[in-house]
């Protein structure tokens, strides 16, 4: 009986959120609203080794909206591809005002697809949450984690993401014994010239090693293997994308109840990272409730007209109406810029 009364629920979820159930990009009526400061009344610029570039909340009429968990870029810098943890793609185009994000135009959503063509459905087997778009044979592609079956999923364009099958990505035999929802929760792609050759770099969320630190992969290649993240102050590693100088920036969030979600970046040097490594970096930002911030998931990293480094990060709103999906940008000014200061 609870199992038809949740099968029941659902179809009316469905039929009141204008759920698109059939495969392909449809378009999605987001609103927008502008953040031109990240410290909260305040219009200081400065945080750690970034410049504040703009920021958005997001809000739509689509009540399965929501949930960005992970995000990442074309090569032009402003077409983006986002997911969310309920198994689905938002793409878009961020408009931009002088290098400050100012909007979003041609918004669309669409469902991930299983093996079979049919859309993810449950969430034990839709809860996608690291993103890095590539290129394989002359086609868009991407990688997907999925954290409760912990697996990473290549999506192929066909002839866009939203039509892909996933094909499984074969991990190293030690990527076992992850914990269920907090297991694969980052992908980053290794710049293809250096010593990790391109490979996928896979970091847990809080699923840690004997000494508890976060269990860590290098996918392929040469130097294919497992090494550790630290692991400090009780924060969760979320995403990570690899800066221009090869340098891994994580994405990492803790949550202190009842003050509130904290997030911070730290900087991993990039030739730390080897099998066997235990690697550690500065914590280069943080933030807390007096930022304009929430749940902090998805991290992105790419170069702008100017030559300079991106930093987009988006949240994961849960699906709630006491939280947010924003977009914030900012502008990475260099390795040892914040002058040994992390904090706002």
């Amino acid at each position: 009986m609870k199992k038809a009364l949740a099968a029941v629920c659902a179809m009316i979820l469905a039929g009141s959120a204008g759920i698109a159930l059939a495969a392909g990009f449809a378009p999605e009526p987001v609103r927008t609203a502008r953040i031109d400061y990240f410290l909260i009344g305040r219009s200081q610029t400065r945080f750690g080794e970034f410049e504040f570039a703009g920021g958005l909340t997001l809000n739509s009429t689509n009540r399965a909206f929501g949930g960005l968990s992970g995000i990442d870029f074309r090569p032009d810098g402003k077409s983006f591809v986002a997911i969310s943890d309920n198994g689905y793609w938002f793409r878009g185009t961020l408009e931009r005002e002088e290098g400050r994000l100012v909007g979003i135009r041609d918004a669309e959503w669409a469902p991930m697809l299983n093996g079979k063509g049919n859309p993810l459905g449950a969430k034990r087997n839709a809860d996608a949450e690291g993103l890095r778009l590539t290129t394989i044979d002359g086609r868009e592609a991407a990688y997907v984690s999925f954290e409760q079956t912990n697996e990473l999923r290549l999506y192929r364009a066909n002839p866009d993401l939203s039509l892909a099958r996933p094909e499984p990505v074969k991990l190293p035999r030690s990527a076992t014994g992850l914990v269920k929802n907090r297991g694969l929760e980052t992908v980053a792609l290794a710049p293809a010239e250096g010593p990790l050759a391109g490979s996928p770099v896979l970091v847990s969320e809080r699923s840690l090693d004997r000494k508890g630190n976060h269990r860590s992969w290098i996918v392929r290649g040469p130097l294919a293997g497992a090494f550790s993240v630290v692991r400090s102050d009780d924060f969760d590693v979320t995403d990570g994308a690899f800066l221009p100088n090869g340098d891994l920036l994580l994405l990492e969030r803790r949550v202190i109840m009842p003050f509130g979600v904290g997030m911070r970046l730290r900087r991993i040097p990039g030739d730390s990272i080897r099998p066997g490594a235990l690697v550690d970096g500065p914590v280069v930002m943080q933030a807390d409730m007096l930022n304009q911030i929430d749940n902090m998931e998805g991290l992105a990293v790419t170069t702008d007209e100017e030559g300079r480094a991106r930093i987009t990060l988006v949240s994961d709103d849960n699906l709630s109406i006491l939280q947010r999906t924003l977009i914030l940008e900012f502008i990475w000014q260099g390795p040892g810029s914040s002058a040994g200061t992390a904090v706002n």
